[in-house]
């Protein structure tokens, strides 16, 4: 692998468009290419999946690819990512569908973006990093003497995050489970009212506010800057679906205009857009979980309303006894789903928005 210059925002040069690298120096360097090499499937070989991923690192240093697009004139910065878990697709293919469509002549400000933050996760299509373990989205600030995935964090937010004017996290359910497409934000300090405004224009079917985000999250550390966050979620499934690719892309494109630093194709919302909107807290983690482990059977789908109590599934044993009767928690909106029958106690099974 040809090897790109390192991303530094302040040497960036007026009126370029180029592709940069951030160099994460880890101690766990040397056990990645072990803990990878089961990615391998059925038609290739481990070697081939090594030579692929070897590519990324070399002499202790792991290459993380960095977009960047300074315009001819002044403006502002947005900020977006893609792939801090590594089984969410949807944002990856925006990212590089709004670089593409960039002409910094014609670009007011600075355009960067990451579009696969964690490596390690993306080569084995998980949530979480298997080098140490961790989920990404929950272990902010991180820290430089730390984990792979705690300096992962610590570089992102220096080199990347505190640069921007707009900052947003692009998400989906990953591999596991189906969600609504939507876009969330927090409505906390100064940084509420300008989030709100940038959450609507985005353009997705289900605007989401919370009155609070839990720690360690991406937008958790923008938030202490006071730099305006939004996040999003769509369907997931570990597919990356054309209408949730085009939510996603036109919701950057939405965004450049907001901020008045460019004006793409892309862009632009339905007259009569009226987007589903919800208040609460946002969090998976602290979502319903499976008490038992075996097989997960459901008629239920994401965006129905559903009553306390309801019946939404049913957890069996690989005997097919019933373990456990799923119901509803509350009355709301069904915003995320479990889609893959083989569950473990302790895995989320669905989220519901009061």
């Amino acid at each position: 692998m040809s090897r790109n210059k390192e991303f530094d925002f302040d040497s960036l040069p007026k009126a370029s468009k180029d592709s940069y690298e951030l160099q994460l120096k880890t101690p766990d360097l040397t056990c990645l290419a072990g803990v990878v090499r089961t990615t391998c499937g059925d038609t290739i070989s481990p070697d081939a999946i090594s030579d692929a991923i070897t590519a990324r690192f070399e002499g202790g240093s792991l290459s993380i690819p960095v977009l960047a697009v300074k315009g001819a004139g002044q403006g502002k910065t947005l900020v977006a990512t893609a792939g801090v878990h590594g089984d969410e697709y949807e944002g990856m293919e925006a990212i590089y569908r709004t670089f593409e469509a960039l002409d910094p002549s014609n670009l007011s400000g600075t355009f960067v973006a990451v579009p696969v933050v964690t490596l390690p996760a993306f080569w084995q299509a998980t949530r979480a990093n298997p080098v140490d373990g961790l989920n990404m989205a929950r272990i902010f600030p991180g820290s430089s003497s730390g984990t792979m995935s705690e300096r992962l964090a610590a570089l992102m937010l220096e080199k990347v995050f505190r640069h921007a004017d707009l900052y947003i996290d692009l998400h989906s359910s990953g591999r596991n489970n189906a969600m609504m497409t939507l876009v969330g934000y927090a409505a906390l300090g100064r940084q509420a009212e300008t989030a709100r405004a940038a959450a609507e224009c985005f353009g997705a079917p289900l605007v989401w506010e919370h009155p609070k985000v839990s720690p360690g999250r991406t937008l958790t550390e923008t938030l202490k800057l006071e730099i305006p966050s939004l996040y999003t979620e769509a369907r997931g499934g570990g597919a990356a679906h054309p209408d949730d690719v085009d939510c996603y892309t036109r919701g950057l494109a939405n965004l450049l205009a907001f901020l008045d630093m460019a004006q793409l194709p892309a862009a632009g919302l339905d007259p009569d857009y009226d987007p589903l909107r919800l208040c609460g807290d946002g969090d998976v983690d602290v979502s319903m979980r499976s008490g038992n482990s075996g097989l997960f059977f459901s008629d239920a789908r994401v965006g129905m309303r559903v009553r306390q109590g309801e019946l939404l599934g049913i957890i069996r044993d690989l005997d097919g006894t019933p373990l456990e009767e799923v119901r509803s928690p509350r009355d709301g909106v069904l915003v995320m789903f479990r889609t893959n029958p083989r569950i473990f106690a302790g895995e989320v099974l669905l989220v519901v928005n009061a």
